[in-house]
């Protein structure tokens, strides 16, 4: 087996170099415009190359040189993407790490097959990495996406995993002479980084599930206590009618309508406030509902429903209500900051369409918007979570392969959600 000496070609790195950015973009947040983020790598590119001309006569091992001026390209990162520099750390390293390690694996593959290196392997390789960039975006980035949320709340203990790992890939590549040697336990160092980085990811996600489910327990319990409390309210009025209506007759008998019309009003007063209806028969869903119209009726906001939200749809309930509940809360916050004397009013309606729920959600708001960041619209909310609403809407609905909608005309803000039910539900629907 011959000492690997050789240099990448130029087409191979430019493969692997597109590639990797293509995946910061899938799990980082980029900002500014385009132009910007051309330039911004165009210059770290034309940097690597002098770098590494300047120190091609002190570092021999072209493998190490490459990891040494491959660290340029943090400065663009830390640049374009709006996420904590401990985030982009962790993206940078992880992508940096994994793609050393397909580098690592097809040049051994060559050296086995044809004892030589004709970078037939290395094409193949490059090509079915960049070709696995949907599958990543769909399955791979909720993950980071949950350790990169982690990241930005100051647990940085998280960077140290990438940065590992990418330590770990030098070593082997610097130690390409001896590369089939190092294949067995670079193999099983790579897969249990990423068996590591699964248990992680899954922790957070659960961790993440079982906060939203305490919160949704939580409504629950105050929707079927407010049910509890109507329905005993309602008993004691229907015991007590005969009372109210004698207090009335009495009223009428005596001509005085304006004290039958004011005890009428009283009792009106008295029924709304305790009458709490169902809106639909999707229990989950109807107690979320619930209560953000009982919110929104305390604070005079006028609502109207028209749901179509059945049990059993096959979609997560935890899922429903976690796109519910952040659509109804930015409906009832942006109608709380309406001023004069006007309330606002949201409107929510959902249907079942074409194998898909349906779900828009309208609301009237002051006027004043954020512009749009690309295809997303900014928060006016102040604090660490804002924006973070309708982002985790917009996630659920590719999730269901459906898709997630927001407009605005003049004073009216519209959300449109849609989410693809089974193919057993779709047809029964």
């Amino acid at each position: 087996m011959q000492e690997f000496t050789t240099i990448l070609p130029p087409v191979f790195t430019f493969i692997f170099l597109v590639t990797n950015i293509l995946l910061t973009y899938i799990f980082l947040t980029p900002r500014g415009h385009w132009g910007g983020h051309i330039l911004a790598f165009a210059v770290a590119w034309v940097a690597e190359h002098l770098l590494r001309s300047l120190l091609q006569t002190v570092i021999l091992d072209h493998f190490l040189l490459s990891y040494i001026v491959g660290l340029l390209y943090i400065i663009p990162i830390a640049l374009i993407f709006k996420e904590t520099l401990q985030a982009k750390l962790f993206v940078f390293f992880l992508i940096f790490s994994m793609s050393q390690f397909f580098i690592l694996i097809f040049l051994f593959l060559e050296q086995l097959v044809f004892n030589q290196i004709v970078f037939i392997f290395m094409l193949t390789g490059a090509l079915l990495e960049m070709a696995s960039l949907p599958l990543i975006r769909r399955y791979v980035k909720p993950l980071v996406r949950d350790i990169i949320d982690i990241i930005s709340q100051q647990n940085t203990s998280f960077t140290f995993f990438p940065v590992l790992a990418f330590i770990l890939m030098s070593f082997y590549g610097v130690r390409a002479n001896s590369l089939v040697a190092n294949f067995i336990p670079l193999i099983l160092s790579t897969l249990l980084l990423v068996y590591a980085y699964y248990l992680i990811a899954r922790s957070i996600d659960q961790t993440k599930r079982h906060q939203a489910l305490e919160k949704h327990l939580a409504l629950q319990r105050d929707h079927y206590q407010n049910l509890y409390k109507s329905i005993a309210d309602t008993k004691a009025i229907r015991h007590d009618l005969r009372h109210h209506l004698a207090t009335l007759t009495e009223f009428l008998g005596k001509n005085n309508a304006s004290a039958a019309l004011e005890y009428i009003n009283q009792l009106s007063r008295i029924y709304d406030d305790s009458f709490l209806p169902s809106v639909c028969s999707n229990k989950s869903a109807d107690a979320l509902i619930a209560h953000y119209l009982k919110m929104a009726k305390r604070l005079n906001i006028a609502t109207a429903t028209e749901l179509n939200l059945p049990d059993g749809l096959g979609i997560d309930e935890l899922d429903l209500c976690v796109i519910l509940g952040n659509c109804l809360e930015n409906a009832i916050e942006a109608c709380s900051k309406i001023g004069g004397e006007e309330s606002g009013c949201i409107d929510i309606k959902s249907e079942i369409t074409k194998g898909h729920l349906l779900i828009t959600i309208t609301n009237s708001f002051n006027g004043l918007v954020l512009p749009r960041d690309g295809d997303r619209l900014l928060s006016t909310k102040k604090g660490a979570d804002h924006g973070m609403g309708l982002s985790s809407v917009k996630a659920l609905a590719a999730k269901y392969a459906g898709h997630f909608d927001s407009s605005f005309d003049q004073r009216v803000f519209k959300v449109s959600v849609s989410l693809k039910l089974p193919k057993n539900l779709a047809a029964s629907g």
